[in-house]
């Protein structure tokens, strides 16, 4: 179960809405099925709003939840979504507020809540969203429904209802951003360890279109994905950056799982950039190794200790050159052609 919590300033706007059509048409027999104030609901709405008027003070006092059901829960008869709307604000407010609780489709209610007790106490809302996903996680247990949490992907972003729309209208029974989500994760968990090559054949395999991201210096920033059958309303095709289709296909965490650099990647690169790419910077400790070294080899060079010469080697005794003593003067050089 989701709990979807919005605030607001008057309790009219709200039912008006609940009883309304729906932002596309989806509200269909609208009916109360708990709360604590009687009436039909323009009355609930008035005896709320003017309960609420006693506190000119606070700008939002009207408390909105909707608490909706995945697929797997099936439709619950009214009887059941009553006693949880009930069990839920007892557990969040106490009870003794004015409530009222409308079901207008299958899998979800909404509560409208007023924080002004019955007594005239303003409830507070602060942490409200923390206070209300255990009450959520317990209700799930007690009513046997599936656990909401744990079966939703918190990595990737949500599909929105318009972009679940059109993927209807185009015939698509899941949205394509879904679609990509799964067969992207499968290329990428079959290709573990063998590179970008491995992966992008994975891809077109499964049917998934790609672009990668490069910068002008061969550097790789990461992936764009389609599919063939996603498309505008104009006909183009529709580009996803791989953090709009799930946060771990970015390049970072694509990277490490699959491992071997791209030798595609490496000769685009100047030949310094490929070194630095392919070799490893030296640990803390073997930098300290390297410097001595190279301290020790320049002070070899600089010092004035001539380098180690060949068994029988003496200044003059090169093959084939004449020795030179002090005072003697280099005498003219003979050449072809002289």
């Amino acid at each position: 179960m989701i709990a979807k919590v919005t605030k607001g300033a008057r309790a009219g706007g709200a039912l008006r809405y609940d009883f309304g059509p729906g932002h596309r048409e989806e509200h269909k027999d609208a009916r109360i099925v708990a709360g604590s104030v009687p009436g039909t609901p323009q009355q609930i709405a008035r005896i709320i709003d003017r309960h609420t008027r006693q506190r000119a003070d606070v700008a939002r006092p009207i408390w909105r939840c909707s608490l909706s059901l995945p697929d797997e829960d099936g439709v619950l008869p009214d009887e059941q979504w009553a006693r949880i709307a009930e069990q839920y604000v007892e557990r969040m407010w106490g009870g003794a507020v004015p409530w009222t609780a409308v079901r207008h489709d299958d899998d979800h209610i909404h509560l409208t809540v007023s924080r002004v007790a019955w007594s005239g106490e303003l409830l507070s809302d602060s942490h409200d969203y923390a206070r209300s996903r255990p009450i959520v996680r317990a209700l799930e247990r007690e009513h046997g429904l599936v656990d909401a949490e744990a079966r939703s992907d918190r990595v990737a972003p949500q599909v929105s209802g318009p972009e679940r729309a059109a993927a209807q209208r185009r015939g698509s029974a899941q949205p394509e951003r879904e679609q990509l989500r799964e067969l992207i994760r499968a290329a990428r968990d079959a290709s573990a360890g063998g590179g970008r090559l491995a992966f992008e054949a994975a891809l077109r395999d499964a049917g998934v279109d790609y672009r990668a991201n490069t910068a002008k210096t061969g550097r790789m920033s990461g992936y764009s994905f389609s599919m063939p059958s996603w498309t505008d309303a104009g006909g183009g095709q529709v580009w996803a950056a791989a953090s709009r289709v799930s946060r771990d296909l970015r390049w970072s965490q694509l990277r490490e799982t699959l491992g071997q650099p791209d030798p595609r990647a490496q000769w685009m690169l100047p030949p310094q950039r490929q070194a630095a790419e392919t070799v490893a910077a030296p640990a803390p400790a073997d930098r300290r190794q390297v410097s001595a070294a190279a301290a020790r080899s320049k002070s070899t060079t600089t010092s004035g200790t001539p380098p180690r010469r060949p068994p029988g080697w003496s200044a003059g005794t090169v093959p084939g050159a004449t020795p030179y003593r002090p005072g003697q003067q280099p005498g003219p050089r003979r050449g072809r052609g002289r």
